[in-house]
């Protein structure tokens, strides 16, 4: 009888040990499987943005070889008829696909003037940007189209040539202003010394720049894109929304104060001596 006693007794300790052996292995287990799983699923995502970012430039290009181009590479439309024709991406239509994953989305446009070449007006610029979106998250892609134009010849006086600048005062804004809009576009360059408050939005785009030197308040919201550039010598406040997109630029050798978080997209950069801003 008390070998089977001990029998018993030993039996139900390894079953004591085995049940405290997989309470110690199993939470270690479950959470590496648990973060692989994450691990995999962003993985997944991160695939799944760039395969879409790329679906969107094939959709664009395909509009582009459809609707502008006669044949290759080559159009005889003016940039203001393709951009009758084309979308601009935030007002172009977010394209859904179904999915057992979850919600994928995208879209496509151009994103600055589509302009003539300003090294050579034989060709045509065009900046387009796509966009995706996998559940809560987004990437998206900044190309720029280059097309032969076949059409009548540009006459220089139809190129946009850069105002005189305005010095101590904003007349050179002035000229590029329209219903409260101040747009600087194509190779506008417009030079500011002294100490300014502008009231308006305003918008640099194509290979546009806005140099100030001195002090300056940007009461309502300013976008820079393309390669707009955007330099201060001294100080700056934006107190609204700033937008850095494209191969835009906004370089700051001085003070800055931004109150709202700027945003930058595509190679959208902003720098504060030198130092990328954080």
């Amino acid at each position: 009888m008390n070998v089977v006693r001990n029998d018993k007794g030993y039996t139900i300790l390894i079953v004591l040990l085995t049940i405290v052996v997989i309470g110690l292995i199993a939470p270690p287990l479950i959470n590496s499987v648990m973060s692989s799983s994450l691990q995999n699923k962003k993985t997944e995502e991160n695939v799944q943005l760039e395969n879409l970012t790329e679906m969107g430039i094939h959709y664009f290009r395909n509009d582009v070889a459809k609707n502008i181009t006669a044949s290759g590479m080559t159009t005889a439309k003016s940039p203001d008829e393709i951009m009758a024709v084309l979308k601009k991406v935030d007002e172009a239509e977010l394209i859904s696909l179904d999915t057992d994953s979850g919600t994928m989305k995208y879209r496509v446009g151009y994103i600055n003037e589509v302009r003539y070449d300003p090294e050579d007006s034989n060709y045509i610029l065009i900046d387009y940007m796509s966009e995706a979106y996998v559940n809560d998250a987004k990437d998206d892609k900044v190309e720029t189209y280059r097309l032969k134009y076949t059409g009548p010849p540009v006459d220089d006086e139809d190129k946009e040539q850069p105002p005189s600048s305005g010095g101590n005062d904003r007349s050179c804004l002035d000229l590029n202003s329209n219903n409260g809009k101040i747009h600087l576009s194509g190779q506008t360059y417009c030079y500011l010394n002294g100490s300014f408050v502008i009231d308006e939005t305003i918008k640099i785009t194509g290979q546009a720049k806005l140099e100030i030197d001195g002090s300056v308040v940007f009461s309502k919201s300013v976008d820079i894109a393309g390669q707009g550039k955007l330099d201060i010598f001294g100080s700056i406040h934006f107190k609204e929304n700033v937008f850095v997109r494209g191969n835009g630029k906004i370089i700051i050798d001085g003070s800055e104060k931004f109150d709202k978080t700027p945003s930058r997209k595509g190679n959208g950069s902003i720098k504060v001596n030198n130092q990328e801003y954080k």
